[in-house]
């Protein structure tokens, strides 16, 4: 590649101007020093990601590679990569773009105070001619540094991004993940394995919708998302004391909190897909506290057919009238755990509660003012009214 034109047109290739070029070539090594005694000053980089001897050999290249574009030449096939490699290079260690470019525009700092120690008062005018190419030298160079360095920071954010994915999917796709590689996967994803984390499960539907919620979340890492089943999982290390944040709060699904370690969130996404199955679409998150009847009664259709109709079936006998009522109090009732609670729901006297209660007790057999006998009953209301 050329060096790039001085103004008008032309390279610079004055006598003066290239006795002071290769002025700079013989006092290299001390115009390394220089860089790097001002770039220790400043504490660009961290000196871990950046060994000393990278910075120098670097720094080294890269001014002898400019100087030579001051003096007009074309570069060489080393100094022709020379800026790609460097982004690439910084964007691996980790080194923020604007401190990069801080480093980079140091050598313009460093080449102008050894070139007017060269020039002397006799050239003061030749560096007067020369200072905006120098600066167009430097800034092409910053230039060309720059998009290297944010073409493989695009590229290592989709090699991340990949990466991520191919490690959730393990942990949510197919069977159960063994424990050795439960280890991998928390390494892959930079957690803990055996850290808490929560877990928000949605219709599949609502995809589109949980990922605009938790976009920012996503981009950062933050949080984990993938599809299962008919569902989309998200979930998270969580925090002491966190709250849900609102977007993900208002969300339309399955919540479960407190999961211990990467495997139970590979079972959390399962047991979320049941939940989700066993129940209409909620309209909000809800937890397992509202959404284990109906698990639990599906449960038990698949283990003995036809139990709870057989169990409700005396409820048939009722007009339509007194059956809506006698559950509907039941309801207000299981719900609450108080007969006075009760009768405020269903805008009733007390003592019709308790006859509506022994109503349902004759019937069914089920005392709900029992705790364990209240929680068959809740189990068989699960599934909707009992048929007339």
């Amino acid at each position: 590649m050329d060096a790039p034109a001085h103004e008008g047109g032309e390279r610079p290739s004055s006598p003066e101007w290239q006795a002071l070029v290769a002025g700079l070539e013989a006092e290299m090594p001390g115009i390394v020093e220089d860089f790097v005694r001002a770039f220790d000053e400043r504490v660009l980089y961290d000196r871990e990601a950046v060994p000393e001897r990278d910075l120098r050999d670097t720094a080294d290249a890269t001014l002898r590679m400019l100087v030579a574009r001051l003096a007009g030449r074309t570069p060489t096939a080393d100094e022709a990569v020379l800026a790609a490699t460097l982004g690439v290079r910084r964007a691996r260690q980790g080194v923020p773009l604007d401190r990069l470019l801080e480093a980079v525009r140091l050598d313009f700092r460093v080449l102008w105070r050894w070139l007017q120690r060269l020039a002397g008062e006799e050239q003061r005018a030749v560096l007067v001619d020369r200072v905006e190419w120098v600066l167009t030298v430097v800034e092409q160079y910053v230039d060309e540094v720059q998009q290297s360095f944010l073409r493989e920071t695009a590229a290592m954010q989709r090699d991340a991004r990949l990466a991520t994915e191919r490690h959730v999917s393990r942990l949510l796709s197919g069977d159960l993940p063994r424990a050795t590689s439960i280890d991998a996967i928390a390494q892959g994803l930079g957690v803990a394995a055996d850290a808490e984390f929560d877990l928000i499960a949605v219709p599949i539907d609502r995809l589109e919708r949980a990922q605009e919620a938790a976009a920012a979340a996503l981009a950062a890492g933050a949080v984990f998302g993938h599809s299962h089943g008919d569902a989309y999982c998200l979930f998270w290390v969580r925090a002491p004391h966190e709250r849900l944040p609102e977007q993900l709060a208002q969300l339309p699904g399955v919540h479960l909190e407190r999961l211990e370690g990467l495997l139970a969130v590979a079972r959390g996404a399962r047991a979320a897909l049941a939940l989700l199955g066993s129940t209409p679409t909620p309209d909000r998150l809800v937890g397992v506290e509202e959404l284990w009847p109906s698990l639990a009664a599906g449960r038990l259709a698949e283990l003995v057919p036809g139990y709870r109709e057989h169990a409700l079936a005396p409820l048939g006998e009722l007009t339509d009238y007194q059956r809506e009522a006698v559950v509907a109090t039941v309801r207000a009732y299981l719900e609450t755990g108080s007969v006075h609670a009760a009768s405020k729901r269903v805008f009733c006297h007390r003592n019709t509660v308790l006859n509506r209660l022994a109503t349902f007790r004759e019937r069914t057999g089920l005392d709900v003012q029992l705790p364990v006998e209240a929680a068959l009953a809740i189990v068989l209301l699960a599934a909707g009214p009992p048929a007339g």
